[in-house]
């Protein structure tokens, strides 16, 4: 139970360093930038699309895993001639599904907008 503690604090204490407000802050400096800037520290686009004068270019991210369970500890307790042994503690394993898509506006090969979605679009 304690190591499950110890990793659950562990993982909040480095999230709380990690926030949406720095991503957005990221983000917000590739406004004005060209488009060929952000291909290049960004990479390839995952998808884009395009409507009139504007391309979209999407960038896709996710991880998931399994933060493990504690076994639990057994008592056995002597009734008569009988010997029952019960489970005391444990905890199951815990899964996890990070992902976030963020999406950019260029227009005339400069970048004017972003947004993203998802549950781990966060900065440092």
């Amino acid at each position: 139970m304690k190591q499950i503690l110890w990793m659950l604090s562990f993982g909040l204490l480095l999230s709380a360093c990690a926030t949406t407000e720095k991503y957005e802050a990221n983000l917000q400096t590739w406004i004005g930038s060209p488009e060929a800037e952000l291909v290049r520290s960004w990479g390839p686009p995952d998808s884009f699309y395009e409507s009139g004068e504007s391309r979209y270019l999407t960038y896709h991210w996710s991880n998931s895993g399994v933060i493990p369970g504690t076994s639990p500890s057994y008592t056995s307790t002597l009734i008569g001639n009988t010997v029952y042994t019960n489970p005391v503690g444990g905890t199951p394993a815990i899964a996890y599904n990070n992902n976030c898509s963020t999406t950019f506006e260029v227009r005339s090969e400069k970048v004017v907008s972003w947004s993203w979605k998802g549950n781990h679009c966060v900065a440092e």
